[in-house]
């Protein structure tokens, strides 16, 4: 009741606020803008935005490590014991990657962003997930090759690798035309073929994955590429003309928050988003399938919501969007987002079944109660956030009717 009721309140304050600010394209805008902080060093934030990304990407790698390992393990030792440490290792990579998520900008934005470099798809590009064509490689055995660096997201990173680690089936996905299927390849191949084949797949993504840690590392890290530095300075010729055009980068990633984790990770597969399956709920689109972790991607998603809001510490110590808010004058708001945040993350914690699947089967009122809890904090985003602040809606998030 307690949500239901922040819900009302954000809903109706909603319509009492000025329009929502609408700017042009958020990989162009160069508003120079912004309110006035007092003696607040937004410099300083935007460097704890820099450094805490630069952390949270380190515990990744550190990830990534233990998974290289423990998948080359995998494959020589060919034991389930191995592949059981294998996925063990992938559970810690996408628990880090998971929290990282919410840090979507700079080096891991697309090109067309400010300082974009493309390096989150490559890593995980989930929903670009295509098991058929996962399946394809595996039967081509394109993982043994070059060209797998290069190949479609959707056939590697870490959304590919837990269909290779974590599904034990021996069919595919694939048409009954398709090539490894019309000519009996596939069939032929037999059950223990296609797991050493998984598990050799999941190896070299493992690899790739690595070595993409080490890319994203460096591109943050103050004795090499610090985009710390970038993030924090701002000017003519800079990669950030402004300084506001370095906030709506950190906000447009903030929003994760609303197009990934309350319309994509919760609100389709329950069937509550337009445009959910025809008879919810919709398991096929949660988003862990295989591993069955799509609670704990969510509880690591709001982790890392929580570092851009409250800062990095463990304990919320630090700089983040809260002490910009309160230096401009509105503590409440602060208040109101963090609150929120604990509501959400009380109601994702009470959700008891083993899986999302089953939550989202037997217990649809607290999925319906987690999802109206997510909805009040992206409304107080889409309005009072944005409009306190003087930053641009994300126009991926435009047409979102909250």
């Amino acid at each position: 009741m307690a949500a239901r009721r922040l819900l009302v309140v954000v809903l109706a304050s909603a319509f009492v606020l000025a329009a929502c600010k609408r700017g042009g394209d958020d990989a162009q805008s160069s508003s120079s803008g912004g309110v006035d902080a007092g003696s607040f060093d937004k410099s300083a934030l935007l460097r704890a935005f820099g450094q805490c990304a630069l952390d949270t990407y380190r515990e990744f790698e550190t990830g990534a490590v233990e998974l290289d390992a423990s998948a080359a393990r995998a494959v020589t030792e060919a034991t389930p014991a191995a592949r059981d440490a294998a996925r063990e290792s992938w559970k810690k990579s996408i628990d880090a990657w998971q929290r990282a998520e919410l840090f979507g900008f700079g080096p891991t934005a697309l090109p067309t962003f400010p300082g974009g470099k493309d390096l989150r798809d490559p890593i995980y590009a989930w929903p670009l997930v295509n098991r058929c064509l996962i399946e394809q490689q595996l039967f081509d055995k394109t993982y043994e090759r070059p060209e797998l660096a290069t190949a479609l997201v959707n056939t590697r990173g870490l959304a590919a690798a837990e269909y290779l680690l974590f599904y034990e089936g021996t069919d595919n996905a694939c048409q009954p035309t398709a090539t490894l299927n019309s000519g009996g390849g596939w069939a032929a191949l037999g059950a223990d073929e296609i797991g050493k084949r998984k598990v050799a797949y999941a190896r070299a993504i493992a690899a790739d994955t690595l070595t993409r840690s080490h890319d994203l590392v460096a591109a943050w890290d103050p004795a090499r590429g610090n985009f710390i530095a970038t993030l924090a300075s701002s000017g003519p010729g800079q990669v950030f003309v402004s300084q506001q055009m370095a906030f709506n980068s950190v906000s447009n990633a903030f929003f994760y928050v609303d197009d990934f984790v309350k319309n994509m990770k919760v609100g389709k597969p329950s069937g509550f988003n337009v445009g959910s399956c025809a008879a919810p709920p919709c398991l096929a689109d949660v988003e862990s399938p295989w591993a069955h972790r799509s609670k704990e991607h969510l509880k690591n998603n709001l982790i890392g919501f929580e570092r851009l809001l409250r800062g990095c510490a463990a304990d919320g110590s630090g700089l983040g969007w809260d002490d910009l808010l309160t230096a401009v004058g509105d503590a409440p708001l602060a208040k109101k987002l963090v609150d929120a945040l604990a509501v959400s993350r009380g109601l994702l914690d009470a959700l008891k079944q083993p899986t999302f699947e089953d939550d989202l089967a037997k217990a649809p009122a607290g999925v319906k109660a987690l999802y109206d809890s997510l909805r009040v904090i992206v409304v107080l985003l889409k309005t009072e956030f944005i409009s306190v602040l003087d930053l641009e809606l994300p126009k991926r998030v435009e047409g979102d009717n909250d």
